[in-house]
């Protein structure tokens, strides 16, 4: 199975540039507010219980898609907030890449980015009430202060894209064309495929003390 990892801050685009890619490969789409609901839906956000239900559902995902022998799968992934304000979120992904690279599959990672000032703008998108998403530009600026949201992983290579004047559609096909040179009608990873090396188009990254996980909120 090849898994392509897309993170980044909220509002950034992430389910939607998914989404895009999800047209040309076929692949399946795990998004991160899928997990969130349902874990939610029993454990409040951000309680002792939530955090724990929310891994375990993202990884029987995983799971269940390489017992299927899917070809892919897109997840989507806010990077600095999703398990305990972060602190176990690159002990997820590894766990994550290592279930798919024991079964013989593939993981890239893509890291989306975006000026400051276009994200307070995508965030009060009317689209992002459907996934009850954050809407508020203040909280959003707040949570990127306090979170490490614009942080690349460090265990791995990332494949960086800004998307402050790309539409989704043109950021996927970026991604396509410098990362997943394969055909759309056989969604494999070509023989000799090398790791995305990191393509950095701008530094945003700044450091950032971490906060209380209940500020996160619905913050993906």
């Amino acid at each position: 199975m090849y898994l392509i990892v897309l993170y980044g801050p909220p509002a950034v685009g992430k389910f939607t540039v998914a989404q895009r890619l999800q047209k040309q490969t076929n692949f399946a789409v795990l998004h991160n507010h899928a997990i969130a609901d349902l874990a939610s839906a029993i454990f409040p956000f951000g309680s002792k219980g939530y955090g724990p239900l929310a891994e375990r559902l993202r990884l029987e995902c995983i799971d269940g898609a390489i017992r299927a022998k899917l070809p892919g799968l897109i997840m989507t992934f806010t990077f600095g907030v999703e398990t305990a304000g972060g602190k176990r979120d690159a002990r997820v992904l590894k766990t994550i890449t290592n279930r798919v690279k024991n079964a013989g599959g593939r993981v890239s990672f893509v890291r989306l980015t975006c000026d400051h000032a276009e994200l307070f703008k995508r965030v009060r998108h009317a689209d992002r009430k459907r996934f009850q998403k954050l809407t508020s530009s203040s909280l959003l600026r707040r949570l990127l202060k306090t979170y490490h949201l614009e942080e690349d992983i460090a265990f791995t290579e990332s494949l960086s894209i800004d998307t402050t004047h790309l539409s989704p559609a043109q950021t996927a096909r970026r991604i396509m064309q410098i990362d997943l040179s394969w055909q759309r009608t056989r969604p494999v990873v070509p023989q000799g495929y090398d790791k995305a090396k990191s393509v950095d188009v701008r530094n945003t990254i700044k450091p950032a003390s971490r906060g209380t996980l209940s500020e996160a909120g619905r913050m993906q």
